[in-house]
């Protein structure tokens, strides 16, 4: 794992060590972990290496392609729902 974080940090992941905990939970086996690893160190979003991101308590599958929903976003949400009926539908193009 120490050798993770260090090439993670080295290609200015500011936070190495958690990354390094959610590359190393992705993986299948050791040469896919090298991959994963690889791709984040070589600037991938750390959300399509994995192919995940956390939003709005619910994870939301992300590919390349997709844009990866931002935790700033969180609270636009939050309040365009609390404005609408309980019974509407949202969709966001």
């Amino acid at each position: 794992m120490t050798s993770i974080v260090e090439t993670l940090r080295a290609a200015g992941c500011v936070f190495a060590e958690e990354e390094a905990r959610l590359l190393t939970a992705a993986a299948e086996d050791d040469g896919h972990l090298t991959d994963l690893v690889a791709r984040r160190a070589g600037g991938e979003p750390l959300e399509h290496v994995v192919g995940w991101a956390e939003f709005c308590g619910l994870r939301m599958r992300v590919g390349a392609g997709a844009f990866v929903p931002r935790r700033r976003t969180e609270f636009l949400v939050r309040e365009a729902v609390a404005l609408g009926r309980p019974d509407a539908v949202v969709l966001d193009l």
